[in-house]
């Protein structure tokens, strides 16, 4: 579904799912982003190949995996939007918070990750933001899981002792992980510098690294 004439100069963002209640939730987060272009909407992987051979799209919100039979799987369909509009930044949006499936999507190098139950959504704006300049994203809940994952040498959380991060101390990881400095965390969510780096070495603390170095290994291949 077209749902307005493209206007010059924003980004053209395609939304992907087969769930009414998602696609209007995001139109109505994205639709007044003066930046952004809401180009269409599709509701199944061969609706939304052929949404793009008609509309130019920067950024495509993309479900994991559609109900209608026949669809392609996630996977299937991610790579073939990336042979062949490899310009388009994509960012996946699932129900699926199984730690391999995520690491599945992860490993086609998608600008960006969010589970539907992470609440990530009212953040959008933002997300395609990072994405359009290069950075890469992952909601907080995933991201956490996923560096357990990685600091348990891949081996799985389920035997591993749980870390519980405060959101805020996600929120800066997750921001520190995106390539921003502490001061620029700071300007962005409008916190001191020095309540900035006290819950980044929180984070540190809970995740076991002593180091900024340290850190980045851990968290290495996921982005």
């Amino acid at each position: 579904m077209r749902l307005k004439d493209l206007s010059q100069g924003k980004c053209q963002v395609i939304i992907a799912d087969d769930h009414p209640l998602i696609v209007f939730a995001i139109t109505k987060i994205l639709e007044n982003v003066k930046e952004l272009q809401l180009a269409g909407s599709a509701s199944s992987s061969s609706s939304l190949l052929q949404l793009l051979q008609e509309i130019s799209c920067d950024v495509l919100l993309c479900d994991y995996s559609f109900d209608e039979e026949g669809d392609s799987d996630g996977l299937q369909l991610i790579k073939q939007v990336q042979e062949l509009y490899p310009h388009i930044k994509i960012i996946v949006l699932t129900a699926h918070d199984d730690i391999v499936i995520a690491l599945r999507i992860l490993s086609l190098k998608v600008a960006g990750f969010i589970s539907k139950s992470s609440g990530e959504f009212s953040d959008l704006p933002f997300v395609i933001g990072q994405v359009q300049i290069g950075r890469s994203y992952i909601d907080p809940v995933t991201l956490n899981a996923l560096t357990l994952h990685q600091l348990n040498n891949g081996k799985g959380c389920e035997n591993f002792v749980e870390v519980v991060l405060s959101e805020r101390e996600q929120e800066v990881l997750r921001l520190f992980a995106l390539g921003m400095t502490v001061s620029e965390i700071a300007l962005h969510t409008q916190r001191s510098v020095k309540t900035i780096s006290t819950q980044k070495k929180n984070a540190m603390d809970k995740l076991g690294v002593s180091n900024v170095v340290e850190l980045l290994k851990a968290i290495k291949g996921l982005y």
